[in-house]
């Protein structure tokens, strides 16, 4: 139990003298009780103490000059005072409501923040890997951001992949990773009640290598479309690309495992696949080989996740809502304090890979909004992948993967216009 004290001068007036009268108020920073009490003139102030354990005193006892009190914890509390507290009728009604009241406001002021902080909610958050969203979390972790916001964050790595981190939401509160997308939509497609409450997503730059026979990415109905493995990036990125062009990836082309960029453009002069996903740069290597390039545009693709579980938000949707302040918070400061932020990462990195964290830092910086933005085109792009390999996912929607409330609620919220005050550059 923590305790606000505050002292008050107070004056009575008559044509012959002015008489001053004391108190001091306390606030009971957990309960919001307010005190009231009286200082004689040159006369200590009144103490409070708690009574011993072992002590036989019953509430409400008179003890002399002392009065027993029961606390708002319900234990024994010794109030001393002067008698002249009753003289606080001498005031004049106007003067003491006036003065009282200055004085509440001053104590709601105080107390607030500190009852705040004695209401901190528990999260069990976990994480699985490392990635941007890891990063902003251990930055609004160690920064107290968090817990600014009302949270006390118990952290729970995962060495395993999402696989793994994703069944542990049975025994955690909100898990951030991200793998293979069917390590999210087969659970959902069986029954489970893990939803997407925010997510980070990279615009790179990419295009389609195509064969000569193709002017246009429909064209591309009914042929292959090599990408590195199920679930990869290159496979999200082509299931955007061929969205944008009015085809379903899981009917009207052919996806297949054709390895990583320089092979995928091997078999695309070979005639092994008649599309390729590349990006900017491995794009132009293959234009001075002749390969046609088309449509090279940014292409969103999700790079972490942040996922709870429906009956959580519908137990606490307060902590929930907690977070995702919390963590808007940890990515403004992440992005306008580098020094620190840089300060906090390196702290969980060897000294010899300094570099690799200032590299690392630089890139998740470039990548991260003022959101865990719920993009529509990356998210479909996961649930085009479940379908693909597992057709009890086939039906699932965006919709039914995430929940925007929380998200929806920051996007144009006052919160976020106070955090950028200063403009940052995102």
């Amino acid at each position: 139990m923590k305790f606000c004290v505050f002292n008050a001068n107070l004056s009575t007036w008559n044509l012959q003298e002015t008489t001053p009268v004391s108190f001091k108020l306390r606030a009971d920073s957990r309960t919001g009780i307010l005190t009231a009490f009286h200082i004689a003139p040159k006369r200590p102030s009144p103490v409070a103490t708690n009574q011993a354990a072992d002590g036989k005193v019953d509430p409400g006892a008179v003890l002399g000059p002392c009065t027993v009190l029961t606390s708002a914890l319900g234990g024994p509390t010794i109030v001393g005072y002067d008698l002249t507290m009753i003289k606080l009728q001498l005031l004049t009604r106007q003067r003491f409501l006036t003065a009282l009241c200055a004085a509440l406001i001053l104590v709601m002021n105080v107390v607030g923040p500190a009852g705040a902080a004695e209401s901190l909610k528990k999260l069990r958050l976990a994480y699985a890997g490392w990635e941007v969203g890891t990063a902003v979390a251990y930055v609004g972790v160690d920064s107290g951001l968090f817990k600014k916001h009302g949270l006390e964050i118990e952290e729970l790595p995962i060495r395993d992949t999402l696989s793994a981190g994703v069944q542990s939401l049975i025994g955690v509160d909100l898990l951030i990773g991200f793998g293979n997308p069917l390590a999210l939509l087969q659970p959902l497609a069986s029954g489970s009640d893990i939803t997407v409450i925010g997510s980070h997503v990279s615009f790179d730059q990419y295009g389609m290598g195509v064969g000569t026979a193709i002017s246009a990415l429909k064209d591309l109905k009914g042929k292959k479309v090599g990408v590195s493995a199920l679930g990869a990036r290159s496979d999200l990125i082509a299931r955007v690309m061929l969205r944008r062009a009015g085809l379903d990836p899981s009917k009207d082309v052919e996806m297949v495992a054709a390895g990583l960029a320089p092979a995928r453009a091997l078999a695309l002069s070979k005639n092994l696949v008649q599309g390729v996903p590349l990006n900017q740069e491995v794009a132009a290597e293959a234009q001075k080989l002749g390969i046609k390039i088309l449509e090279m545009k940014p292409v969103p693709v999700v790079t972490d996740l942040l996922m709870t579980t429906r009956s959580f938000i519908k137990k606490d949707e307060v902590t929930v809502r907690r977070f995702m302040q919390g963590y808007a918070a940890a990515i403004q400061y992440f992005v306008s304090k580098r020094e620190e932020s840089l300060s906090i990462l390196k702290k969980y990195f060897p000294g010899n890979q300094a570099i690799s964290v200032d590299a690392m830092y630089d890139a998740f910086s470039a990548q991260l909004r003022p959101l865990p933005e719920l993009n529509s085109e990356a998210l479909q792009a996961l649930v085009d992948v479940g379908a693909a390999a597992d057709q009890r996912t086939k039906n699932l929607k965006p919709a039914d993967i995430s929940d925007p409330r929380f998200f929806d609620e920051l996007k144009n919220s006052q919160f976020l216009k106070d955090l950028y005050t200063e403009k940052v550059s995102l």
